[in-house]
């Protein structure tokens, strides 16, 4: 007799997932093969909830916060943008919701902080995952399966708090992701550096590129523009409310870049190769030595 080997059950049942753009929507298409899982969800846009009606996946499908916040949950697990995450966060706190909640954010200090005030049983996470193009339509399960996962329980957490964050592993286990633990103000930081600082560098890069060459000179253009500047054509929206609530750490870091390309200047207007060489060599090296997984 053959056995048929299932998948294994989630620890949670019933999932209100809050936004179905690119990450929402990719969690959701990842979930779904996971039996004893119901998928509640909530999104603004009427083309999306349209899509997500149609696709006859989920357990209930609504447009109203409020609705969605009534709905009798295991877990809630915000996908908005951060300051809709934030938003929905308050509104929980003023409900009086009892289930726990966690969140797919880029950044963990405000959330967390927001989610204390309100009196909820909170465990920030964040799928290392992206495109620049968002929305359901550009969603997949690929996208966040396997990907690197970020659980940012404070240092203070409760155990209530800890036993959600065990389960939020468990969970994002199930779809291969390699999961790591850090508090929330040490997520900004580090995420300061490997992803905002880069998208507000890309965006510079090309910006100053369209004030000093105009449309025509993308006829030029190569994969070494392409490639530099890829993540600063994502959607300014999502992204100035991402920076906005990481700003401290962002000033900092802008100007250590700003104090690096000083240096390549003055060593440009001197002629100075071997002080370019000695500059630049090291940082080849420590870019060479990163492989993405």
């Amino acid at each position: 007799m053959v056995k048929i080997k299932l998948p294994p059950k989630p620890p949670f049942k019933k999932v209100g997932l809050a936004g179905l753009g690119l990450i929402g929507g990719s969690l959701a298409k990842a979930l779904w093969p996971f039996g004893g899982l119901d998928l509640y969800v909530f999104d603004r846009d009427p083309a999306t909830v349209n899509a997500a009606r149609q696709m006859r996946r989920f357990a209930a499908v609504t447009d109203e916060a409020e609705t969605f916040l009534g709905w009798p949950l295991d877990l809630a697990y915000l996908c908005l943008p951060v300051e809709g995450n934030i938003d929905l966060v308050e509104r929980m706190g003023r409900r009086g919701v009892s289930y726990p909640v966690t969140d797919a954010g880029s950044t963990k200090g405000p959330i967390t902080a927001a989610a204390g005030r309100a009196g909820l049983v909170f465990c920030g996470g964040h799928p290392i995952a992206g495109r620049e193009v968002s929305g359901w339509a550009n969603s997949s399960a690929d996208l966040v399966r396997g990907c690197l996962f970020i659980l940012t329980p404070p240092d203070e957490a409760g155990p209530e708090v800890l036993a959600l964050a065990a389960k939020l592993r468990a969970l994002h286990e199930l779809l291969e992701c390699r999961v790591r633990f850090v508090p929330p103000e040490v997520h900004d930081h580090l995420y300061g550096l490997v992803s905002h600082l880069p998208y507000l560098a890309a965006a510079a890069l090309a910006g100053t590129i369209m004030r000093k060459g105009g449309p025509d000179v993308l006829a030029w253009a190569g994969t070494g523009f392409a490639d530099s500047t890829r993540v600063g054509a994502a959607a300014p929206p999502k992204w100035v409310e991402i920076i906005l609530q990481n700003a401290d750490n962002l000033v900092e870091n802008i100007e250590a870049l700003r104090a690096l390309l000083a240096e390549i200047s003055r060593g440009l207007a001197s002629r100075d190769e071997a002080g370019l060489l000695a500059l630049l060599s090291p940082i080849a090296a420590y870019r060479g030595g990163y492989k993405a997984k």
